[in-house]
């Protein structure tokens, strides 16, 4: 017997059920019937009896056994239970989702079985609103950024080159203060003033919280002045709590050079005794070299070179990537204008990894756009260059600042299930609303008198106003009463859904005309005269 009939009737009626449940079910009632057990005959029949047990009793025999049952039982699907194995699907259906966000489902559809995942794919095809790889690798980022400063061991190399002057950045008295910008959220205020309570346990709170409000919140002037208190105020130091969560990273910023001030100021002081003694040793050996632009002295490790040997200091070098950069040009000769080239290496020393990896991807796509390979295309987004897979509808960009993907034939935003055909942007969206607005033109009338907007539902053409204007409905003229209607004038009486029905359509061919030869996606007037 074939059960495909039933099979799909009853997925679509129990959609969160396991498809090998409902087979089950099928078999079942269809042995019963064999036996003489189950006494139902039409297809009809057998379905409704089919839903009973789905829906009552029978629902318990497939549903109620334990998942530490489930691991020995013949004929169990451990694959299905397997949130990990259904998360890999997740991914390769919807590849520009969240992994998170599919992992979270994947853990909540396993437990439904295969309809759910499924149905799950299915609506996320069709309504596209799930949190975005673009969004998850965004807030890894960010968190990547603050946990560099959250960390208790903080990694001053690091920090070093972020800040090479710290000194100079936070003490610096024109620095706009983070607690002090708009909308700052009271737990940015808590976490600054738990800090300055961790980092003075011996000094009363309110005194803390005194100086704080002195200082107007400037945690690196409070941090002078409670270092100056010599009366502490308490016999036994608070123990210190941890910080509340914040993401403000100018905070987090000041709080770490804080933290860690005296550490700081040891490693300079150690890294600069260190560089002045190599450098002593280097010109006496008589490696010093000079850059070429701004003459310093050079220990070979800071020498930046081109092809031909010309040397440049780091600060020279990069402020002649950065400008060649910003005027969005990828070729980098020797600014000694000894017609070489500087090298990808040499030019990666010198630039931050994030500014580095963006001019790569550019120059890596304009090497390809120059090799004039048959199937390139450019991401709509950015600069991302590469051959799709062929047969593949939909460009996946790679770039890191991006990942958005994109339909290859109307070049915006992928719209799969859709097709390019049903999906309005902006321009379609004002092409449509500007026939509607004429069409809504072309059905008021304008009182002559007071300029207010009308429509006629019923009754005749004499019209008044609420400003006591008379006109007629048919060509809008003053009117002082009856006397306009008659023979050989203005009808009084009127088929209005005719006449409203002719003035739309008119004012809707008259937009058309004036856009021009354009494709109107989603016609107003399409279907109109069922309304008339």
């Amino acid at each position: 017997m074939d059960d495909t009939p039933y099979l799909r009737v009853l997925c679509d009626i129990f959609p969160h059920r396991r498809v090998r449940d409902i087979e089950n079910i099928i078999d079942m009632v269809n042995e019963n019937i064999g036996e003489g057990i189950c006494e139902v005959g039409t297809f009809e029949e057998k379905i409704e009896y089919m839903v009973d047990l789905l829906s009552g009793d029978g629902q318990n025999l497939l549903y109620e056994t334990s998942y530490d049952d489930q691991e020995g039982a013949v004929g169990y699907d451990s694959g299905i239970t397997n949130w990990e194995v259904v998360l890999e699907t997740l991914k390769e259906a919807l590849p520009n989702a969240c992994p998170d966000y599919l992992a979270e489902e994947a853990k909540k559809v396993v437990l439904v079985g295969m309809s759910a995942i499924e149905n799950f794919v299915d609506s996320a095809l069709e309504n596209p609103d799930y949190p975005t790889l673009e969004d998850y690798k965004s807030k890894k980022r960010e968190d990547d950024q603050l946990s560099l400063y959250k960390s208790d061991q903080l990694d001053i190399e690091t920090f070093l080159k972020i800040f090479p002057s710290p000194e100079g950045v936070f003490q610096d008295p024109c620095r706009p203060n983070p607690l002090l910008e708009d909308d700052v959220p009271e737990s940015d205020i808590l976490c600054a003033k738990t800090f300055l309570y961790n980092n003075f346990p011996s000094i009363r709170k309110r005194h803390i919280d005194l100086v704080f409000a002195m200082k107007k919140k400037n945690l690196s002037q409070c941090c002078d002045m409670l270092n100056s208190i010599r009366y502490k105020g308490l016999k036994v130091p608070r123990y210190p709590i941890e910080l509340p969560d914040t993401k403000n990273l100018p905070l987090l910023q000041e709080i770490a050079y804080l933290r860690h001030k005296k550490l700081i100021r040891m490693f300079v002081k150690y890294r600069d005794v260190t560089y002045r003694n190599f450098k002593e040793n280097a010109k006496k050996l008589n490696l010093l070299e000079n850059c070429v632009i701004c003459d310093e002295e050079l220990i070979p490790e800071e020498c930046n070179y081109c092809q031909k040997g010309c040397v440049f200091c780091k600060d020279c070098l990069s402020k002649y990537v950065e400008v060649r950069v910003s005027d969005a040009i990828l070729k980098f000769p020797c600014a000694n204008d000894c017609d070489s080239q500087f090298t990808l290496h040499s030019i990666q020393h010198v630039m931050s990894a994030q500014t580095f990896a963006k001019v790569l991807l550019k120059i890596q796509s304009e090497e390809i756009k120059e090799a004039d390979v048959d199937g390139v295309e450019t991401c709509p987004f950015c600069d991302y260059t590469a051959i799709p897979p062929e047969g593949s509808i939909v460009f996946k960009c790679e770039n890191e600042d991006c990942l958005k993907e994109s339909c290859r034939q109307c070049r915006h935003e992928s719209h799969i299930p859709k097709k390019c055909s049903e999906i309005e942007y902006d321009e379609d969206v004002r092409r449509r609303t500007y026939i509607e607005d004429k069409m809504t033109e072309a059905l008021t009338r304008t009182c002559h008198k007071c300029k207010k907007k009308y429509v006629k539902t019923n009754g005749c053409n004499k019209m008044a106003c609420t400003c006591g204007a008379l006109m007629c409905y048919i060509c809008s003229a003053a009117i002082n009463g009856y006397e306009h209607f008659g023979a050989g004038r203005c009808p009084l009486f009127t088929n209005d859904n005719e006449i409203n029905l002719n003035r739309i359509k008119i004012g809707a061919e008259q937009a058309r005309n004036e856009l021009g030869n354009v494709e109107i996606k989603f016609d107003p007037t399409v279907g109109i005269d069922q309304f008339y």
